[in-house]
Parts: structure tokens; sequence; C-alpha cells
């Protein structure tokens, strides 16, 4: 008797093409979890950003309308203490006006806060426009 037997399973070549998508799939998936990560560092590290310049121009407005002038705000910045609770964390604000006739009660203040982020300076710069009074108005060219 002549028996046909059939073969049941994968050839090489099947089980090779399937090992192959399967490399490529975990590959995949691992990439996208290591930019998800990279991402969400990120995003935690703008966020700081904003809250440690939220503290500053806090600090500054405060210390204008307590009669602070530019002078006094260059000299002993306002927000020095509140940076002890953000280590690693350095802050520089720039005053300036604003170049238009009808915002001369305006003071342009730019905080520029910058960290080391992965071996790596990385900066967020902020702009606010800050209401001044007449102490506080920086010196005109005449």
């Amino acid at each position: 008797m002549n028996r046909i037997v059939k073969e049941a399973g994968f050839t090489l070549l099947e089980v090779v093409i399937a090992l192959g998508i399967l490399t490529v799939g975990v590959t995949v998936a691992i990439s996208l979890f290591t930019a998800g990560t990279a991402a969400h560092k990120r995003a935690i590290d703008r966020v700081r950003a904003i809250e440690v310049s939220e503290q500053v121009f806090a600090a500054l407005e405060g210390a204008i309308r307590d009669g602070a002038t530019i002078t006094d705000l260059v000299a002993r910045p306002p927000w020095r203490s509140t940076l002890d609770r953000w280590p690693g964390v350095n802050v520089e604000v720039r005053y300036g006006a604003i170049p238009k006739e009808q915002y001369i009660d305006e003071l342009l203040v730019e905080v520029h806060v910058q960290w080391i982020s992965r071996g790596v300076d990385a900066e967020e710069v902020f702009h606010q426009i800050l209401a001044r009074t007449r102490s506080v108005r920086l010196p005109t060219e005449q």
C-alpha cells in the first residue's frame, strides 16, 4: 500500500518571515516608547520653565507695585529667594521699553529660563509687558 502522508507545519522560510515581521514590530514599539519618553521629559521641562517665569513675573510686579526702580530690580532681584526651590535652573531678566509713544508707562520684561537637560543646555524665553510707574521708567534719550 502506498500511503500519502501530508506533513503539517511551517516551512523554514515561513518561520524566518514571521520572525522578521515580529522583530520589526518590536523595534517600532521600542522606538515609539523612547520617543514618547523624550517628548514627556521636554514637556515637563517646559512646564517647569513656565512655573519659574510666572514666579519671576509675580515677584517683579510686586516689587514694582512697592515702588522699586529699575536700578533696585537689577541690584537686588526680588525673585532670587524663590529660585532656591528650583535647583539647576538659572534665570536672566532683561528690561526694555516699547519704542512707541503710546506705551510710555509700560515696561517690557524678557525672562530667560535656562537649565541642563540630558547634558545639553536648554532655554525658554518669556516676554511680558508690565505696567510701571514713573519711578521705574527707563532713561530716555533727549
